[in-house]
């Protein structure tokens, strides 16, 4: 079958030539770029995509119309044809295509003797590793001595733009050529990278969304720029060349729509222009919705409406830019800057791509290279700007703020003296207003019972005569009460807080017993057992401040027990003497002393004041007494730990 091919293919050739006039070019140089070779190439489209090499040489080639050879988002297969000879002593040469990845590339070699090499052939599924010439982009080598001549068919369909341009070098010449692009390139990389980086570290030291967002967004462009040279399929994916095939889509989609949110949170659009946040958002929206649409159309067409999303895309961030600028310009005009210069080259590739507008592919290229490493860098030093007149901004308002405070100083300071009087006043009225209080409190229950023991020693009822000694103790307390009572305010008025009495032994059974026989009378009318448990026990708690409190706790005691009894006793407990009062009533429930304490609090609807445990605290503190309460099965206790 070879033979047979390559006998039509000499056939065919002998045909075309003597139809065709000699056209060849002559490697008279180490080095010829497109521009040199692009006179000596011929095109053919094969529209059926069918046509073999013995076809292809026996087509009609047209002269390349334009700059370099471009049949747009085609889907025929492309044949040029190149007829060379060699003037050189140089026998290696390379033919180097201005191109990373066509998804067909196939390069011929057919000798004037018929003789057919094949040079090249990469498909869809060819890796990395399966190209003849380990570079970027696609590259053929092939042998020529010197005043040989040969005719070169190169086949090729890309899967989307068609655009393409080649040049002839020695491998020396190449390899100089090479070296000083890959360096080049390089360098790019390396700033965009260390922008990266640089953001990244920013990030993950003030944890601020912008320096995340524009890592991302820097990332994206570094590898559009990567892509364009063929390296990401050389050092990212050698092994996908169908991921390859379509990660300018997905880089170039990315790439708008982190650039997109980069400027939402750079200029703040959700909190200070929500029309041109929700404007953002349509743009990331359709530039996806691009991209999706390439799971149901073809990939062509997908990629030639990313290039004109993207230009969408940057002119949208370019008015939000100016948008912003109208209020704060020194924060964003670097970020304007930047898209500005964005625009040019997105607008050089709709040019080029939706118009048709020749544009040598290596200045699209060029400017993408050029306007995306320095867009990095100026959103770098937009961010760095921004911070900077947020810095002044914020000194600024603290310099105002401290003047402000200084002024305010004085004025405070009158504040806080007059605030100081008029607390001391209400301290003195308020502890005034307490004491009486406290002291009506504590003559009521006394004088109940006084009234009570009077009134049957006149007129010699009950159940037996009684006690003068009772009726004398009682006394004894009112009046000290009173007198207590009178004290405090005169010290209330003199100096503005009150002074408890002298500490002096007191006999704590014998003020048990004087409270139990008080409060006798109203637990007998109520049902109630009223037991105290004889001690003899001291202390050095004032006999008067120890009967307020006991007096208080029993007389609660008795007013909310409605069954049972109360029992009041002494035991030791710890290094202390406590004094208990044990009831069978509701206890206090699930708020506990500490809802029962404040001034007038009522835990229950029986008549009272609530005051009487705030009296006891306020005693037991002024006494360094320890009091509390503790819930029981059958009732509660409420007790009071003398020093």
């Amino acid at each position: 079958m070879r033979p047979l091919l390559i006998l039509i293919a000499l056939v065919l050739q002998s045909l075309a030539l003597s139809a065709q006039p000699d056209n060849r070019l002559s490697l008279g140089a180490e080095r010829l770029d497109w521009p040199e070779v692009r006179a000596f190439v011929g095109t053919y489209e094969d529209v059926t995509r069918d046509a073999d090499l013995g076809d292809a040489i026996g087509a009609e080639y047209r002269p390349v119309d334009g700059e370099t050879v471009d049949f747009g988002y085609t889907k025929s297969v492309i044949w040029l044809r190149l007829r060379i000879e060699n003037a050189q002593r140089r026998d290696t040469w390379r033919l180097s295509v201005r191109e990373n990845f066509f998804q067909i590339y196939e390069v011929y070699r057919v000798d004037p003797d018929g003789t057919v090499t094949v040079l090249d052939n990469q498909g869809p599924l060819t890796p990395f590793a399966g190209r003849s010439v380990a570079y970027p982009e696609l590259t053929t080598e092939f042998e020529l001595p010197q005043g040989a001549a040969t005719d070169l068919y190169i086949r090729f369909w890309s899967g989307g733009s068609s655009e393409l341009s080649f040049s002839l070098m020695t491998v020396q010449a190449f390899n100089d050529w090479s070296a000083g692009k890959t360096a080049r390139n390089f360098v790019y990389y390396g700033i965009g990278l260390f922008l990266v980086a640089a953001a990244v570290v920013c990030y993950l030291v003030t944890w601020r969304g912008v320096f995340l967002a524009y890592s991302i967004y820097a990332l994206f462009g570094t590898l559009f720029v990567m892509h364009g040279d063929g390296n990401t399929f050389k050092y990212l994916w050698p092994e996908r060349p169908l991921l390859n095939d379509n990660a300018s889509a997905f880089i170039g989609a990315g790439l708008v729509v982190f650039g997109a949110n980069f400027a939402r949170v750079f200029l703040q659009t959700r909190q200070r222009h929500p029309v041109m946040d929700k404007v953002l958002i349509a743009v990331m929206a359709m530039t996806l919705a691009i991209l999706a649409s390439g799971l149901f159309v073809d990939m062509q067409i997908v990629k030639r409406l990313l290039i004109l999303a993207s230009l969408i895309g940057i002119i949208t961030f370019v008015v939000s830019g100016l948008v912003a600028a109208r209020t704060r310009f020194r924060e964003v005009r670097f970020y304007v800057l930047a898209w500005a210069g964005a625009v040019v080259s997105s607008g050089i590739m709709n040019l080029r791509h939706w118009l048709g507008i020749e544009i040598p592919e290596e200045v699209q290229f060029n400017s993408m290279r050029i306007v995306l490493i320095m867009d990095a860098v100026l959103m770098g030093l937009a961010i760095l700007d921004r911070f900077n007149q947020l810095r002044a901004a914020r000194q600024e308002a603290l310099e105002l703020s401290l003047s402000e405070a200084q002024r305010n100083v004085a004025l405070s300071a009158r504040m806080a003296e007059l605030e100081t009087d008029f607390e001391l006043l209400q301290d003195l009225t308020r502890t005034r207003e307490q004491s009486l209080a406290d002291t009506a409190h504590d003559l009521r229950q006394p004088l109940h019972a006084l009234r009570l023991n009077v009134r049957r020693m006149m007129n010699r009822e009950g159940r037996g005569a009684v006690d003068a000694t009772e009726v004398e103790e009682t006394f004894a307390y009112l009046e000290g009460l009173v007198a207590t009572g009178l004290e405090t305010v005169e010290r209330a008025d003199a100096s503005g807080a009150s002074r408890p009495a002298e500490d002096a032994p007191t006999d704590v059974g014998e003020v048990l017993g004087s409270v139990a026989e008080m409060f006798a009378p109203d637990a007998e009318a109520k049902g109630l057992t009223l037991r105290h448990v004889a001690t003899g026990a001291t202390t050095r708690v004032p006999p008067l401040a120890m009967m307020r409190m006991v007096t208080n706790l029993v007389s609660n005691a008795v007013k909310y027990t409605e069954t049972g009894g109360v029992l009041l006793g002494v035991r030791r407990h710890g290094g202390t003497t406590r004094i208990e009062v044990h009831d069978t009533g509701p206890g206090l429930g699930a708020g506990g002393l500490a809802a029962a304490l404040p001034r007038h609090a009522r835990h229950s609807d029986i008549e009272g004041s609530g005051l009487g445990l705030d009296i006891v605290r306020q005693l037991a503190e002024a006494h360094g007494c320890g009091f509390g309460y503790r819930a029981r099965p059958y009732g509660c206790v409420f007790y009071i730990d003398l020093p």
